[in-house]
């Protein structure tokens, strides 16, 4: 207990760190999503020892490098299909060593969490405006709904909502967790009125957010429990003692980033 509180002590320090850093020029925020983003797929990687297959660790971490940083430039569908066209051409070149599985399974997961990271970069720091807000949204919805899940599930929970994935993970708890999803945008929203006084935020489509990217959040969560179980391992990584790796740490943040995207290319959340 002590390790993780550390390390949640630490993880918390440096978030904040580049949130504020991030306020004064959004390019912080973009190369940590970038590094976030690199770290992730060189540990979904590992988890299927293509850590060891240098032809494809080295180009899947080039790219998923690339793709959270050129994403909000006009040379952002590039590095997509240069990463096909490397993972295509070794493919054929290295057929004998190199199992098409293992190149499905890494063009896959790297392009599900770069495109992600890749709406989370956009989103954040595409109009350099109030990045940490677009960041707290992002990430604080699915940590929240899952904290809420957590404690509640634990303190009341008793049917389980997944026994085979995560046995842990009950009904009870997930149902508080959606709850606690919906109402935290709403707190977002007040508390950087509040700071900044200016800013004008819609409420009404925050809610919204929240709800759908609580359930959703759940989603993201299990789908990640599934793939470790199927490469045999406990946590992705260990760069978080205590907690494991980021991509333990952002699961359920995976599938959610894209929900803001698309809602926010419709709807003006704040101004």
């Amino acid at each position: 207990m002590k390790t993780r509180l550390i390390t949640a002590g630490v993880a918390i320090i440096v978030f904040l760190a580049v949130l504020i850093f991030g306020e004064m020029n959004s390019i912080v925020i973009t190369i940590a999503i970038a590094l976030v983003n690199t770290i992730m797929c060189g540990e979904y990687l590992s988890a299927k020892k293509l850590n060891k297959n240098l032809k494809i660790i080295i180009p899947s971490l080039l790219f998923a490098l690339l793709i959270p940083v050129l994403s909000y430039t006009e040379f952002r569908y590039i590095p997509y299909y240069l990463f096909a066209l490397t993972l295509a051409v070794i493919t054929v070149v290295d057929h004998e060593k190199t199992g098409i599985d293992d190149v499905i399974f890494a063009f896959a997961g790297v392009l599900l969490l770069s495109i992600s990271m890749s709406t989370f970069a956009i989103r954040s720091c595409a109009l350099n405006y109030r990045p940490s807000f677009w960041v707290i949204l992002i990430v604080g919805i699915p940590w929240i709904s899952d904290t809420v899940a957590y404690f509640v599930g634990s303190a009341i929970g008793k049917r389980k909502l997944c026994p085979v994935i995560s046995p842990k993970k009950t009904v009870e708890g997930a149902v508080a967790g959606v709850i606690g999803g919906t109402v935290a945008p709403l707190l977002f929203g007040l508390v950087f009125q509040l700071i900044y006084g200016s800013v004008t935020v819609t409420y009404w489509i925050l809610p919204i957010i929240g709800l759908l990217n609580s359930v959703i959040s759940i989603f993201g969560d299990l789908l990640f429990s599934v793939l470790k179980r199927s490469c045999g391992i406990k946590d992705f990584g260990s760069i978080m003692p205590g907690h494991g790796g980021l991509l333990d740490r952002f699961d359920s943040v995976i599938l959610c980033s894209p929900v803001v995207f698309i809602i926010s290319q419709f709807v003006t959340i704040i101004v």
